[in-house]
């Protein structure tokens, strides 16, 4: 009887100890498996990478806005007829100027021919009937003629003749210039393109004459200069 009470005391002490788990551990991790890795952290953005990305942006945008740029509008056929009136007015007022104060004889043979050449163009234009209306090409021209009109009355002798030859061949390309980028591609009326075709020809014969008289009194100069020089 007293070893049947040992017994079940040594088995009661036994099933406790297994019911409370004792001292056990977790199991270990192999030591020759590697332990998983935690992926790296993404690269924080530094300052340099942040002004890099808004330079790329900038230098984006100005190609952006001058894609975006609206062509210039195409002139009516009211301001192209401005246009052309004004240059004849200015080739006419010049002309008569030079025949006036000129004595070289190719100055003043050239200076007919305007006169007569644009005071015919002017009348031709008068027929279309067709009321002039400004633009910023018909106000600039007019500004340009008159400033030319103001130096030229100030000079005298061969000063005017080279004055004035320069403003010729100047005034004429502007105009020949203006003829094929602006007038020509713009006009609607077909009597007004005709006149424009018209007066092309001579716009370009007006401007090599003027070039070959300018040529003349730059190789008349370096002559001169070049005496001078020999003679002292």
């Amino acid at each position: 009887m007293h070893y049947s009470r040992l017994t079940i005391l040594a088995a009661l002490s036994s099933l406790a100890f297994i019911q409370c788990g004792g001292d056990q551990k977790p199991p270990e991790t192999p030591s020759n498996e590697p332990a998983p890795s935690a992926a790296p952290p993404a690269p924080t953005p530094t300052e340099s990478d942040a002004g890099a990305a808004t330079s790329s942006t900038a230098a984006a945008a100005p190609a952006a806005t001058a894609e975006a740029a609206p062509a210039p509008p195409a002139l009516s056929d009211e301001q192209i007829a401005a246009i052309t009136d004004a240059a004849n007015s200015a080739e006419i007022a010049q002309a008569k100027l030079a025949e006036s104060k000129s004595k070289n004889a190719d100055v003043k043979r050239f200076a007919a021919m305007m006169i007569k050449h644009h005071g015919e163009a002017k009348t031709k234009q008068a027929k279309l009937k067709l009321q002039p209306a400004d633009s910023s090409d018909s106000t600039a021209l007019k500004a340009d003629a008159e400033s030319t009109l103001d130096t030229l009355k100030k000079d005298t002798g061969k000063d005017f003749d080279k004055a004035y030859i320069d403003a010729q061949v100047d005034g004429h390309q502007k105009v020949l210039d203006a003829l094929n980028q602006k007038l020509l591609p713009s006009v609607k009326n077909a009597d007004l393109k005709a006149y424009l075709d018209e007066i092309k020809p001579k716009v370009e014969e007006h401007l090599r004459q003027a070039k070959e008289l300018q040529r003349n009194f730059e190789n008349k100069s370096s002559a001169t200069e070049h005496g001078n020089q020999h003679a002292g």
